[in-house]
């Protein structure tokens, strides 16, 4: 390489590695964000082979749950999370004749676009825990969850290259667990 190629070559990258830097410094790739909902899950269906004694939820039985995620926003649209939740299984007809449940996940979701009102793709993996006065007592099952959904940004500002990702959120899923098919609709804040 000959001395001028190589000083135009050195002079390009003095001048453009300020400008990254400064760039990548303007605001943090992940950044934590706490989320909170609560939800009913309607009974759709049973899938899968019934044992012995039936499916582990029959009689139409839904699930009121309250759930909390933790986790973080990477590269501002895209948040993962592990989730805890609390959940009471009981027919609508009934409540006081219900069971208690809890699951444990992995909560995904991203926004495809930056607006005040942003619409919302996720989904959730896990394990669901019911402890039921059934023949089959305690069972522990998979979860998967596939939603969809619109975020509110209730304080939305767009300045400097800063954003405020505090949101009220509503989302419907399909979601599969305990031999059952359940149709989510939830209400959640993320801050």
């Amino acid at each position: 390489m000959n001395k001028g190629k190589f000083l135009l070559a050195l002079l390009a990258t003095i001048i453009v590695m300020p400008a990254m830097a400064q760039f990548t410094q303007d605001k943090p790739k992940a950044e934590y964000m706490f989320k909170a909902d609560v939800g009913y899950m309607p009974y759709i269906s049973n899938l899968g082979h019934a044992g012995d004694y039936g499916y582990y939820i029959s009689d139409l039985r839904h699930i009121t749950n309250v759930n909390v995620i933790n986790g973080v926003n990477l590269r501002q649209d895209f948040f993962v999370g592990l989730g805890l939740g609390y959940g009471y299984v009981s027919t609508p007809s009934n409540m006081s004749d219900g069971w208690h449940s809890a699951m444990a996940f992995l909560d995904l979701d991203y926004r495809p676009i930056d607006v005040e009102w942003a619409p919302m793709v996720g989904a959730r993996f896990g394990a669901h825990y019911m402890m039921s006065n059934t023949p089959y007592e305690n069972t522990l099952t998979p979860y998967v969850e596939i939603s969809a959904g619109v975020n509110w940004f209730f304080n939305y500002v767009y300045r400097n290259m800063e954003r405020n990702y505090m949101s009220v959120y509503l989302e419907l899923a399909a979601a599969y667990t305990q031999q059952t098919v359940f149709l989510p609709i939830r209400l959640g804040v993320r801050f």
